[in-house]
């Protein structure tokens, strides 16, 4: 789903690298235009990759700046159309091809192996011109100020894409994954040092800092399920954003959790959906060593029912199904539908932008406890509860 959609999945990327806008605006225009989307419908080409507009996903000129900027925010949208021939349909083509070939070379019994390699070729490209591609798009909106970028999918092949994509069109710039190592990093720039004594990865590498660092979401995870059944599940908010500081909200997790552990027959997989009471199959999980990979957050201000929601993935922090409550802007016949789109966009990324504030609030109050001393009395604690009947 696109950004302007109910609930949208996330990707977060940090940026290295400065845009300054205004005085870029010329150079990001051409560049979006150079890779943007060209049409391979009158083609018989497989695939097709490139950037459209966010508001107009047949439009990849970027004619005007109202088409890619909204104040600091650069948005656009990734576009990939790829050709799928069916097996069933090439498996009866290569045999008709075959046949015709037999048909006109009496001498062979069977058809050469090299003319079977081309009659393959042969009957791909003739499926390819009569299947009309299929279209997949996906927003990204770029806060240039924060250097922040967001990116509506969670499918590993669209974000290596879109990364390729990014670095052909943009190769003065890098951008890297926010994963939870990072997020704390940044969430805590006085306790680089005390960070760094925690970080279990051996290397730089973003795979390493990942997979080396899973006891970050493993810890957070289980904390939070803790806080969720134990306590008022109040926090407020410790870090900038549009709400204000000190704000309360409340927490929890509820609906459906994934659980992953190791086994002698490998690695097993606890899904937990539905309303839960004690959530005592999933404590029993963790008793067994097991961790939560995922799990659905839910945020809420002051007393209202409707919220946010997001599934949050574990080992990576990205957010599935990113839900905000959206209030639409009021409307009026005479209104500029152009005006109207960026009423639309500027209210769904303020909703966003808060939900965003909240999970790093979250986070780091998470953060202050898992780097004190405090830590090993909660982790104490949290044990002697999983292990109760």
């Amino acid at each position: 789903m696109g950004f302007l959609a109910a609930s949208a999945s996330v990707c977060y990327f940090q940026v290295d690298g400065a845009i300054k806008l205004p005085q870029q605006l010329a150079e990001v225009q051409q560049n979006l235009a150079a890779e943007g989307f060209r049409s391979i419908e009158q083609t018989s080409d497989e695939l097709s990759i490139g950037w459209v507009e966010l508001d107009d996903y047949e439009a990849s000129s970027f004619s005007s700046e109202q088409s890619f900027r909204r104040d600091q925010h650069l948005c656009f949208t990734l576009r990939q159309d790829r050709r799928k021939v069916p097996a069933t349909l090439l498996k009866r083509q290569v045999a008709q091809l075959s046949e015709k070939f037999l048909a006109n070379n009496p001498s062979f019994n069977r058809v050469p192996k090299g003319e079977m390699e081309q009659i393959r070729d042969t009957a791909r490209s003739l499926l390819m011109a009569r299947t009309l591609p299929t279209p997949s798009c996906y927003d990204v909106i770029w806060d240039s100020e924060r250097q922040l970028l967001r990116l509506c999918s969670l499918s590993p092949k669209v974000i290596d894409s879109f990364q390729g994509l990014f670095q052909q069109t943009f190769p003065n710039l890098r951008l890297q994954l926010l994963h939870p190592f990072a997020r704390a990093e940044q969430l805590l720039p006085a306790e680089q040092e005390k960070l760094q004594q925690f970080n279990q990865a051996q290397t730089d590498a973003v795979l390493d800092l990942i997979e080396s660092n899973r006891w970050l979401g493993a810890d957070f995870l289980r904390w939070l399920l803790y806080r969720t059944l134990n306590s008022d599940s109040a926090y407020s908010i410790n870090c900038p954003g549009p709400l204000l500081e000190k704000q309360p909200f409340t927490a929890f997790l509820d609906n459906r959790l994934v659980l992953i552990g190791g086994s002698q027959e490998g690695l097993q997989k606890v899904v937990v959906a539905g309303p839960q009471d004690q959530y005592s199959e999933v404590r029993a999980a963790l008793a067994q060593s097991k961790e939560i990979e995922e799990a659905t957050l839910h945020f809420r201000l002051d007393s209202e029912e409707d919220g946010w929601k997001l599934t949050l993935k574990g080992e990576r922090f990205q957010f599935g199904g990113f839900r905000t409550p959206m209030v639409k802007p009021e409307s009026d016949p005479d209104d500029d539908p152009a005006a109207e789109a960026e009423a639309a966009f500027f209210t769904k990324l303020g909703a966003m932008e808060e939900g965003e504030q909240m999970f790093a609030s979250l986070l780091k109050s998470f953060l202050n406890l898992r780097l004190s001393e405090a830590w090993s009395e909660t982790a104490n604690t949290i044990d002697s509860w999983l292990q109760e009947k």
